[in-house]
């Protein structure tokens, strides 16, 4: 295993491009800047390399990141309905960047900040982790947090994120990874024709902000029914409310406890599967239901709904602050969880 870097230039940032990669050949290559993925190369049944995360074709198109493209996100991953909260009977005011409502830690969260890094060589794996500060009150936020983000590739071709954080008060931290797959590995096929599995029996109903209304609704008998695998496009054009506010799916799903694997995606004809593992409690699907028109490698346009984000986290803070307690960091505790993305191929039935 092996791990190099090389200086970059985003916009008016200077960074470093980081490459992980396996003796099998797959690679993960990210940026010192957002923690950004930039790249998962892995083998498709035929021993081809193919970048399988959506990425940007002119690096300095991260400085503002339309997308939020491989960043990782913070302090709060999802919408914050209204961009408030309340802490020890305190209301904190978040600024506002999704309409009437906080998205993603605010307009210079966590996937604007640069990342200090210590490369770990292990025998079977290497890791970069990378370190964070937020300051009190950055973005409305309460306490300073001091935290890790570990980017590891093993040799089995996994790719593990390990979350860590402490506060100095009370706060809010929920912390995922927003990286868009497309195991076909090229971004010009549309995502509704993988297959999809998650482990949940509830999902988070949304008002028409796209803020969760603090209601979980059952997956039984509707679209949002993935407890076996099926093509992420069977049901999107089946006419119910919550597909029209999205515009296809934008959800929270709550992963029950008995699965061990929470998340299975795969795509039959290059016969890539990817399975995901976690001890966080949820996961965020958005089947990319809109463009900002990214230039992609080899100068494509991005066109619609040809990715999936995967974005494992707590669940967002929805109507009345429902659900904000899974987020709540008190002073004394440590935020630690992690997820693991496992590549392999098979022949898909």
């Amino acid at each position: 295993m092996k791990a190099w870097s090389k200086g970059i230039s985003i916009g008016r940032m200077d960074a470093e491009e980081i490459f992980l990669s396996t003796t099998k050949g797959m690679m993960v290559s990210f940026l010192t800047y957002g923690g950004i993925i930039t790249g998962i190369y892995v083998p498709d049944k035929e021993g081809t390399l193919e970048n399988v995360t959506l990425s940007f074709g002119d690096k300095k198109d991260y400085l503002e990141n339309a997308g939020y493209l491989g960043a990782i996100i913070g302090r709060t991953a999802g919408r914050i309905k209204e961009g408030k909260f309340t802490l020890k009977e305190k209301e904190y005011t978040l600024s506002k960047n999704y309409g009437p409502n906080q998205g993603h830690g605010g307009p210079n969260g966590f996937h604007k900040k640069m990342y200090a890094h210590e490369i770990i060589e292990e025998k079977d794996r290497i890791s970069v982790k990378l370190a964070f500060h937020a300051k009190h009150m950055e973005e409305g936020y309460p306490g300073e947090v001091q935290g890790f983000v570990t980017y590891c590739l093993t040799e089995a071709q996994e790719l593990l994120i390990i979350y860590e954080g402490v506060s100095t008060e009370d706060t809010l931290l929920n912390l995922t990874n927003h990286c868009y797959f497309n195991l076909s590995g090229s971004f010009e096929e549309s995502i509704k024709y993988h297959e999809l599995m998650i482990a949940a029996d509830v999902f988070t109903e949304l008002d028409e902000t796209s803020a969760p209304t603090g209601v979980l609704l059952p997956v039984e008998n509707t679209p949002f029914d993935f407890r076996y695998m099926k093509e992420i496009g069977e049901d999107m054009a089946v006419d119910h409310p919550q597909l029209s506010i999205a515009k296809g799916y934008d959800h929270g799903f709550l992963f029950n406890k008995k699965n061990p694997v929470k998340l299975r995606l795969a795509h039959r004809f290059s016969g890539r599967v990817m399975e995901v593992e976690t001890d966080d409690e949820a996961v965020v699907i958005y089947t990319q239901n809109y463009t900002q028109g990214q230039i992609l490698p080899g100068g494509r346009k991005l066109k619609e709904g040809r990715a999936i984000a995967i974005e494992i986290q707590r669940l967002p803070i929805g109507d009345k602050e429902a659900f904000k307690e899974h987020s709540v960091l008190k002073v004394g505790e440590i935020y630690k969880t992690y997820t693991k993305f496992s590549f392999f191929c098979e022949e898909v039935n």
